[in-house]
């Protein structure tokens, strides 16, 4: 199975970090997704494949995320799903409501497209 990564981000450089609880409590609003972790969600019942990791990066995107970390504030908020027209519409859409919240972008990992500007 391939995989496919969207980063939501205020810029290249992961400049602008947001507080992580205000976040979650939004994501919980979200009805095709439930909390897993303490920064991450998964996709609720029959609903496609994804995993939403809220991170703390450096200026590069690099990071690491065990299992019951918690960061303060948050500067990526990774969607991982798997590589299909469905998940990536699926995703798309969630990603699109979480970015358009926080007024940040949205780029494909991949091809470092800027799929969702932000305003």
């Amino acid at each position: 199975m391939a995989y496919k990564y969207l980063n939501i981000r205020f810029d290249s450089k992961y400049s602008v970090y947001i507080n992580t609880t205000e976040l979650i409590e939004f994501i919980k609003t979200i009805l095709e997704v439930e909390q897993t972790d303490k920064v991450q969600f998964k996709n609720k019942g029959d609903y496609p494949w994804g995993v939403i990791s809220l991170i703390k990066c450096d200026k590069h995107g690099n990071f690491s995320l065990d299992k019951d970390q918690y960061f303060e504030k948050i500067n990526l908020i990774e969607i991982l799903f798997l590589d299909t027209d469905e998940s990536l519409k699926h995703y798309l859409e969630i990603g699109t409501r979480i970015a358009k919240k926080i007024n940040w972008e949205i780029v494909d990992e991949d091809t470092h497209e800027i799929l969702i500007p932000k305003k």
